[in-house]
């Protein structure tokens, strides 16, 4: 028994219980069971590691479409996306500096000081000149002194801030006031006007009240128990302030030398009642004319040398639509002519010397707004103003970003490389055997990692196409392929460097061969047809393309709404119209009878018609019925030839404008030949054009034909498409890789599953028969031991 002990081994079954392995036999059945389970998990273990090595695959595709959608959005500023204001395409980039100079030989401010300068990509680059005589205020009101913000005001009442009511209980107190001023000032309609108190000191506290915009007036109004009056702001309801701290102030600056076509002005002088003769005038009887904008006389002014600015200003002010006014500033005095309303004048056939002795000239434009952040006086450029300075010139300076230009292109060869790197480590093989190395990538041999290689190697070496041949390719630009040679490393093989100088050179004499060497470059023959989308699959043709475009018109006419769209068309509830009569649709004719008619029948009149393409709707909108007709082919709608007033009655308005059709290199009246679709505005050209994927608005509102439209195609555009192609979901050839072995793995894994359920189902019945075995022949064993005790038994008893 002991020997059996020593040759067995414990079991335990699924179900907990332990067992003595060849108790009984003396064999280890266990070891027998395992042995077999072994042999027979080979084909499962196989699988397992096959799961795991697309496991590391998928790993590194991972990291690969990582590094490539790096390589991709490296390349998104640089390969010519169209974008509002050029937002997307670095080369518009644009910097601005600003420097300041004044006349009278006086130091002027730093610029920094008086003006901030922002730029977007919609910017030109171009020179301006500004001079700030005011910057924006806000309306700043006070209100009488207080005692005490926590004492009750003791009277009531209320009064509207800018529209909205401000009610006062006598029990409110000077901060409960100020917090229902500024409750007023919230939500979707605020009052604009804030408010706060100013404790001068212990027993001294002044309401203030503040509007939010600058260049705006604080209105105060509808004034009941005298409130404003109690409270020190106003005495007659709001009509004066009794404490105005600011008044409301607009911006004024001057800019880029513009003159006021209404404003004629002279020089300064010493005093208006010095005589013309001090200013080189002689003799009675001078005139000069005032025309308008237009040439026409208003009128002849005859002067004196004894006359002065004063009666100078008189005789001008006696024309009509002219005015004439001295002005004083800085103790000197000038002459200030204008035309009424902003109309234009001009000063013309002076006889003697007075407008050249006055130097009397257009005067500057002088430029308002209400705040100081002025966005809309240069395209692309916003302006903060900080501090005015008469007399004070800012200059402007916009240049081009050649430094982002410079950045984004070394953003892109380090991102080019650390791809190009990761290609090379997966795909290592051994210098001696040109096998597999060591340390190569899960990735080795793959065509994923050979397509995107290749692709990558394909563009570099291809440059851009239709370019200007000195920027054809970037080692030009001082882009090159590093010297293999010189590299420790061969992880670094076919990686790129820059050359600071020769591309620093490039930016500053050719920034635009630069740019088509990277950009997808766009012209058209007619300003009205523009690009406004690409795909990446048009090919370059020397000969450009032609682009015919066809009718152009409305894409639906929409009726003013009605009461009933069933009433008769002449009634009050429909649109009063009053003479029946019939109009054409496309060429169709629709009769109505406007005493019999309502909106619905046109409705239904015009379906029934079976007019191609077009379509007649009644909508329910929020002032009532309206009837639409729609395209809903390729032709445009179009209304003509009412023989009564129902067209006009209906007050159709269009709702936007559509192409009927286009082509690229067809007929010249744009008919369709499938190489290009419309939508309203927009032409897309089909894969039936060597220009395919191109997307071009049209902005014009006739036909038009023979537009001649060149692209060149930069490598920025042509890699950027094809790394999108590569990484396209599902599609792309990594996304379609890692797809393929995640099925792999899915199939694996349910067959590793399926047959290892069954083998331990083998195992357990395995071991169940051993078990039952050894139950077996431990009953024969004790069977045998009796019958041995018996005949032992036996014969000691004989």
């Amino acid at each position: 028994m002991s020997d059996s002990l020593i040759n067995g081994s414990l079991v335990t079954d699924t179900s907990g219980r332990v067992r003595y392995s060849g108790f009984s036999s003396g064999i280890d059945f266990n070891q027998i069971v395992e042995a077999t389970y072994a042999a027979k998990r080979i084909p499962i273990d196989r699988i397992e590691a096959k799961i795991d090595t697309n496991k590391t695959k998928i790993e590194a595709l991972n990291s690969m479409s990582s590094l490539m959608q790096g390589v991709k959005t490296s390349l998104s500023t640089l390969y010519g996306k169209i974008a509002i204001g050029n937002s997307s395409d670095i080369f518009s980039a644009k910097s601005a500096f600003a420097s300041t100079s004044r006349s009278d030989g006086a130091t002027g401010s730093p610029a920094a000081n008086l003006v901030g300068v922002t730029t977007t990509n919609a910017a030109e680059a171009s020179s301006h000149e500004i001079e700030v005589l005011q910057i924006a205020k806000a309306h700043k009101l006070g209100s009488g002194t207080f005692a005490s913000i926590s004492t009750a005001l003791g009277s009531s009442g209320s009064f509207d801030v800018n529209g909205k009511t401000i009610t006062v209980a006598a029990s409110d107190t000077l901060a409960d006031l100020r917090d229902r001023l500024n409750n007023a000032n919230t939500g979707s309609a605020p009052s604009g006007v804030s408010a706060s108190i100013v404790s001068v000191g212990s027993n001294q506290s002044v309401l203030v009240l503040t509007a939010t915009e600058t260049g705006k007036d604080i209105v105060l109004d509808n004034e009941t128990g005298g409130t404003l009056a109690d409270l020190g702001i106003s005495e007659d309801g709001g009509v004066s302030f009794s404490n105005e701290l600011q008044a409301a102030q607009k911006a004024l600056l001057k800019a880029d030398g513009l003159l006021d076509p209404s404003k004629f002005e002279s020089t300064l002088v010493a005093s208006a009642s010095d005589p013309l003769s001090n200013y080189g005038v002689t003799g009675t009887g001078n005139t000069f004319e005032l025309r308008s904008g237009a040439g026409a006389l208003l009128g002849t002014v005859t002067y004196d040398s004894t006359d002065t600015l004063d009666t100078l200003a008189a005789k001008i002010g006696a024309v009509a639509g002219v005015t004439a006014e001295v002005v004083t500033e800085g103790g000197e005095v000038r002459l200030a002519i204008s035309g009424d309303g902003g109309a234009a004048i001009s000063v013309k056939n002076d006889s003697n010397s007075l407008v050249a002795g006055l130097g009397i000239v257009r005067a500057d434009q002088i430029i308002e707004r209400s705040g100081n952040t002025i966005n809309d006086l240069f395209t692309g450029i916003t302006l903060s103003l900080f501090q005015a300075e008469v007399g004070t010139t800012i200059k402007i300076d916009v240049e081009r970003d050649l430094s982002a230009v410079k950045t984004a292109v070394s953003d892109f060869v380090d991102a080019y490389n650390e791809l190009k790197i990761f290609i090379n480590q997966q795909g290592q093989t051994d210098p001696n055997t040109q096998k597999k190395a060591e340390d190569a990538g899960p990735l080795f041999g793959t065509t994923v990692l050979s397509t995107v290689e290749g692709a990558m190697s394909r563009l570099l070496g291809a440059g851009a196409t239709g370019v200007d041949p000195s920027y054809s390719v970037l080692a030009q630009i001082g882009v090159n392929f590093i010297d293999n040679d010189s590299l420790n490393d061969p992880l670094g093989n076919d990686t790129l460097v820059i050359d600071e100088t020769k591309l620093d050179e490039a930016l500053l004499n050719s920034p635009d061969a630069v740019k088509r060497l990277f950009a997808f470059d766009f012209s058209s023959s007619d300003p009205r047809v523009q690009l406004i989308g690409f795909d990446g699959k048009a090919a370059y043709d020397p000969a450009g393309y032609k682009i015919n475009i066809g009718s152009v018109g409305s894409a639906a006419e929409r009726s003013a709404a009605v009461v009933d769209e069933t009433a008769p068309l002449q009634g009050v509830d429909s649109v009063a119209a009053t003479t029946s009569g019939q109009f054409t649709l496309n060429g169709t004719a629709i009769a109505y009878d406007v005493a019999v008619d309502g909106l619905d029948d046109i409705v239904g009149r015009i379906n029934l018609a079976g007019i191609p393409g077009i379509s007649a709707t009644l909508t329910a909108g929020d002032d009532g019925t309206y009837m639409q007709i729609s395209a809903t082919g390729s032709d445009p709608v179009e209304i003509a030839g009412d023989t009564g007033d129902l067209v006009a009655a209906l007050g159709l308005t269009t709702q936007g404008t559509m192409i009927g059709s286009a082509n690229v290199g067809g007929a010249a009246d744009g008919s369709d030949d499938g190489t290009a679709t419309t939508s309203g505005r927009t032409i897309t050209v089909t894969d039936q054009s060597g220009a395919e994927g191109l997307r071009m608005i049209y902005t014009g509102d006739a036909a038009l034909s023979d537009v001649q439209i060149d692209f060149t195609v930069g490598l920025g555009a042509s890699m950027f498409y094809e790394l999108d192609r590569l990484l396209t979901a599902n599609t792309g050839a990594v996304d379609a890789e890692i797809d393929t072995l995640t099925q792999q793995n899915t199939r694996n894994q349910e067959r590793a599953d399926f047959t290892l359920e069954r083998l331990e189902f083998q195992r357990e019945k395995m071991l169940e028969r051993f078990v039952r075995m050894e139950s077996l022949l431990a009953t024969l064993n004790n069977q045998r031991k009796s019958l041995e005790q018996i005949v032992d038994a036996m014969s000691k008893r004989n």
